[in-house]
């Protein structure tokens, strides 16, 4: 008998790194290349290098390798891309885009913002000497490489700041002769001791080194000036292992200074985030533990679910690592889901932590045998083929938008439409069937679906879920670092979710005549508060770049409590039909001890449902394994699904789930699995 087992997916995403990726700044659209290590941690620091003139991001990286750092060290670095390969020196167009950089790795990240630095090679490193002048507020140290300002010293910012200046003495570009009356000025202006401590050679662990260190301390605020000097070395960022490296001593300086003090942040919190089955007159306490002592009489918990919001009482005083927060005694809490928000929570140091919020679901909730997922949308593209052709799929609109404002628009049913439509390829791959996105002659290009009356997309107040995959197109393209944005809108073009910059991976495709692998998956989740007609749309703004979207599914969100509740108890259920009392194997014995282990197993935490689960997983896997063989031969009746069966690629695969080999499929929204 072949096994058909629901099965809850849970997909991982990581930001692509070394890939040129798209920020608006303002109206205008910049670039730059993200490297954020693994397990970066809260609140870790940010290094920003410019290139300089005539180069490019990608070309200082290869010079500076600052990930062999930054993994180690575990900081985000970002090397940021200049118009036309140059930097502006006299107005606020960088500035700002500096500015746009650090607040975008906060959302992404959550780094340090007083822990972020500047360094710029030949004209970048003159734009990190003007950004020390303009925006000493938002950056703790300036690390200048090869370049200074052409019109002279200038010391004028805002406060003192820390800078290591690194040059090479037989610089052809930027001469090595001015480097140390700019020096001198921002030795003045800092208040730094006149006479240096001079290191040579440097550093001292390399004898043989002909750099040296010049260090001018004691400046206001406990700043100081460094000049790197590498004696016989050009215009060029120094890897040159017989002396300094330019990027670890840039880091080693720089990790010295921050702009204030440290944020605390949360290390724990009791119940865990996102726990579920909360009692109202039992679970009334959150225990809280921050990094850093807080002021209990500054710290504030709010529990708000609509219209309801309750003030918690502190039960900490003083100045305390770990808070209590209590739930008033005449706090009504009726069934539902609520957001625990901590906010003010000032440290003894006077860092301030911005205001973190938690999920809880109060109410016990019973789960079934299946998981609760509806299919909300999941086009069939690729039977449209024969109707549309290269044209644009039911219910969907294309819209064009010349740099003038004159609009092309495209309905659904249109066959051989330029620009943007449908690509079609060999089934079995990522997906069949996918809309060729790109911008093309067009400043903009936009897809809407849900904009029609007889194919609205009508969405109630809950959670949902929509995933699709995309993929490089080279044909038409100029390179593979396209990017586009997908958005759940109102009919009024209001957005109500966003996810922007996407990227694509896969290899480049020329032909329809082979299967997409390796495509990037993408899973958002999103929440819909009014019951309306909406609209999905793709964007892009990205010239002759282009990409293929498509494998397009939306679904309800499953509860918290079926996510890890019910996946645990779907497998202790899938473990009971499976095992054969009396078989004394090992793999059936150790199945045996799991669910009695298990037997009765109840818990509120996420994290402590994902474990069991996971424990028990594993033996019954390796039970499974065992047994299969033999239920196949005793058992002759099959299981059967009456509805459209689909591969997670989005492939149909009939009706009949006995022709369908092992593996995962979708049917009516769930995910099953057929064993």
């Amino acid at each position: 008998m072949k096994k058909i087992l629901l099965l809850l997916s849970v997909f991982c995403f990581s930001i692509a790194v070394s890939a040129i990726e798209n920020i608006k700044v303002g109206t205008t659209t910049r670039s730059m290349i993200v490297y954020a290590p693994d397990q970066l941690p809260k609140q870790a620091a940010l290094v920003i290098a410019c290139h300089g003139y005539n180069q490019d991001a990608p070309y200082l990286q290869s010079l500076a390798k600052w990930e062999t750092i930054a993994d180690t060290a575990k900081f985000v670095v970002v090397y940021a891309n200049g118009v036309n390969k140059a930097w502006d020196i006299g107005g606020t167009s960088d500035l700002k885009f500096m500015e746009t950089i650090i607040d975008s790795m906060y959302s992404r990240y959550h780094i340090n913002k007083n822990r972020v630095y500047l360094t710029g090679f030949s004209m970048g490193g003159m734009f990190t000497y003007y950004a020390a002048n303009k925006m000493a507020d938002k950056i703790a140290a300036f690390a200048p490489v090869s370049g200074y300002p052409m019109g002279g010293p200038n010391a004028t910012s805002s406060r003192p700041v820390p800078i290591i200046h690194t040059h090479g003495t037989a610089d052809d570009v930027c001469g090595y002769d001015p480097v140390q009356s700019h020096i001198n000025a921002w030795v003045k202006f800092n208040g730094c001791d006149a006479t240096p401590v001079t290191i040579k050679p440097y550093p001292s662990s390399k004898p043989n080194s002909p750099a040296s260190l010049k260090r001018y301390r004691n400046g206001k605020n406990g700043v100081e000036v460094a000049l790197l000097t590498l004696a016989g070395k050009g215009h060029w960022w120094s890897m040159d292992t017989a002396q300094a490296l330019t990027s670890e001593e840039v880091w080693n300086f720089c990790k010295r200074y921050s702009l204030g003090a440290e944020e605390p942040e949360i290390l724990s919190i009791t119940p865990e985030n996102q726990s579920f089955d909360l009692l109202s007159d039992k679970d009334n306490e959150f225990a809280v533990t921050f990094s850093d002592s807080i002021d209990c009489s500054k710290v504030k918990a709010t529990l708000q679910s609509g219209n309801t919001s309750i003030v918690l009482d502190v039960k900490s005083e003083g100045f305390q690592p770990e808070i209590l927060f209590a739930l008033p005694a005449d706090a009504t809490v009726a069934d539902g889901e609520y957001t625990l928000a901590i906010a003010n929570a000032v440290s003894v140091k006077g860092g301030v932590m911005p205001s973190e919020s938690f999920t809880y679901v109060y109410g016990v909730e019973e789960v079934g045998e299946t998981l609760s997922v509806d299919t909300i949308y999941m086009p069939d593209w690729y039977a449209e083929q024969p109707v549309i052709g290269e044209g644009i799929a039911a219910g969907w609109k294309r819209i064009n938008t010349t740099s003038s404002g004159t609009k092309d628009v495209t309905a659904g049913g249109t066959a051989n439409c330029p620009g943007v439509r449908m690509k079609y390829f060999q089934q079995g791959g990522d997906f069949d069937a996918g809309y060729y996105l790109s911008a093309r002659d067009n400043s903009a290009c936009n897809l809407y679906y849900g904009l029609y009356a007889d194919q609205k997309l009508q969405l109630k107040p809950g959670k949902y879920v929509v995933s699709f995959n995309s993929v490089y197109w080279s044909e038409g393209a100029m390179s593979a670092n396209a990017t586009y944005n997908f958005n759940v809108m109102t009919l009024t073009y209001s957005p109500v979710f966003s996810a922007l910059s996407l990227t694509s991976t896969g290899t480049m495709r020329e032909s329809t005549a082979e299967q997409i692998k390796g495509s990037k998956a993408y899973e958002f989740n999103f929440a819909i508060t009014k019951t309306a007609s909406y609209v999905l749309n793709f964007e892009m703004a990205e010239g002759w770049n282009s990409v293929i979207v498509g494998n397009l599914l939306l679904t309800t969100a499953p509860s918290l409590a079926d996510t890890y509740k019910g996946t645990f108890h779907r497998t202790m259920l899938a473990a009971k039909n499976i095992f054969k009392e009396g078989d004394t194997t090992a793999a059936a014995k150790k199945l045996k001890a799991a669910m009695e282990k298990y037997e009765g197993f109840t818990s509120t935490a996420p994290s402590v449902y994902t474990a069991a689960t996971k424990e028990l997983s594993a033996v019954l896997h390796a039970y499974e394994a065992e047994v299969t063989t033999s239920i196949q031969k005793t058992e002759t009746e099959l299981d059967r699904l009456d509805e459209e069966i689909y591969s997670l690629a989005g492939v149909r695969m009939g009706t009949d789930a006995t022709a369908l080999p092992k593996g995962i499929y979708l049917s009516k929204g769930k995910k099953f699995i057929i064993r």
